[in-house]
């Protein structure tokens, strides 16, 4: 075993190359989906009530940034082409992008300094995505040794998909900075404050967050009310106003966005929609199941020389089992009647939350790592976690 200081200089230097070959990857490949359109017009100031103005300016960016083999996708295809040709139909999409207000704030904030909105969005994948390697590796760093430690946040960042994520234009990177960041500071920092204002902060990048957020607080509510008396700590009133804040943002930007599940639903699973102002499908539960079924038939493919699975779900699905082989019945208990502080293996919990809701309601099943980097890196924590006591157990 290497000395701990030539450990540390070891892993210090095993990161650094990640972060820069992740950096490479990320500036040199960037991953321009058709998200990049709405995105790059959320960023500009244009009149919200001018659709000729948004879409000539957003175009106009597009065209100048990018070369033709990046700008015609953007373009081509059904869809993309509607939306091109027609004004009307290109704002309409928007409100699906705007109701991120925290991560277009921060494109718009990019923008006004100098950025390239095209450059400005990729950006904000890559920064992300170094810092989440960077929390991951101090939180390891405290349970197991400082190179395994590097080489955990190499194979997680291969395994949660960051090397595509981080060069990809949407807001999942810095969504799952956010939400691993509160739980870094709640659970490996005893940052209170910090823990529950990035929470909060998460449901302003992205809305669907309250599935992960709001339970966490709740579940922090109720350890601490049937602990002690929970008026008389700071941290209850913490959580009691994080609970609030987060459940009343989430439904105050949707009822400002005018935000519709069944029309995002119907648009990404059953039928896109060019102009989704015009959108009048009733929910019909025959559609959604099939929409579910073929959704779920994604998962597995099988090719000419194997199988190929959509999702690395599975993977760290192992991960949570490993670490919950002996403690489910224990853990389940002690969220009913706790006799100390919850810990990582009840947060690991909330992630399955997260995972089933996100399987009922959006299941992008191709594209369903993008959502659950924060859950990955919570259940990767705990296994080495898990790992480590089960080491000093048997010594």
């Amino acid at each position: 075993m290497l000395p701990r200081s030539l450990n540390s200089q070891a892993a210090l230097l095993l990161l650094a190359l990640h972060l820069l070959a992740l950096s490479w990857f990320a500036l040199a490949n960037p991953h321009y989906t058709w998200d990049l359109v709405p995105y790059v017009a959320t960023s500009l100031a244009t009149a919200a009530d001018d659709p000729a103005a948004t879409h000539e300016a957003t175009y106009r960016v597009l065209r100048q940034s990018l070369d033709s083999t990046q700008y015609n996708p953007l373009i081509g295809g059904e869809f993309a082409a509607a939306v091109y040709a027609s004004p009307e139909n290109f704002t309409s999409q928007l409100d699906m992008y705007r109701i991120k207000p925290l991560y277009v704030a921060a494109l718009r904030g990019l923008t006004a300094l100098g950025a390239n909105p095209v450059d400005a969005i990729i950006w904000l994948s890559l920064a992300p995505g170094l810092l989440i390697c960077v929390i991951l590796f101090c939180w390891l760093r405290d349970l197991t040794e400082p190179v395994q430690a590097a080489l955990v946040v190499i194979l997680f960042s291969i395994g949660a998909q960051l090397f595509d994520l981080s060069r990809t234009p949407t807001p999942d990177n810095l969504s799952a900075l956010a939400v691993f960041g509160g739980v870094f500071f709640l659970l490996a920092r005893h940052k209170v404050a910090a823990g529950t204002i990035c929470l909060c902060l998460s449901v302003w990048i992205r809305g669907n967050n309250i599935v992960f957020a709001g339970p966490l607080f709740l579940l922090l509510c109720w350890n601490h009310y049937c602990r002690s008396k929970p008026l008389q700590y700071k941290a209850f009133h913490w959580y009691g106003a994080g609970l609030a804040f987060s459940v009343l943002s989430c439904l105050g930007i949707s009822a400002a966005f005018d935000y519709d599940w069944w029309r995002l639903y119907y648009h990404t699973f059953v039928a896109p929609q060019v102009n989704l102002n015009v959108f009048d499908q009733q929910f019909s539960l025959f559609q959604y199941l099939d929409a579910l079924g073929q959704s779920f038939q994604q998962l597995l493919t099988i090719q000419q020389g194997g199988v190929w699975v959509a999702t690395n779900l599975p993977l760290f699905l192992l991960l949570w089992l490993f670490a919950w082989r002996e403690s489910l019945k224990n853990g389940l208990s002690y969220l009913i009647n706790p006799d100390g502080p919850i810990g990582i293996a009840q947060f690991n919990l909330i992630g399955l939350i997260v995972i089933t809701s996100f399987l009922l309601f959006f299941p992008q099943i191709a594209g369903l790592d993008r959502f659950l980097t924060a859950t990955y890196a919570i259940a990767t924590v705990w296994a080495i976690e898990t790992l480590q006591t089960a080491k000093s157990e048997s010594r």
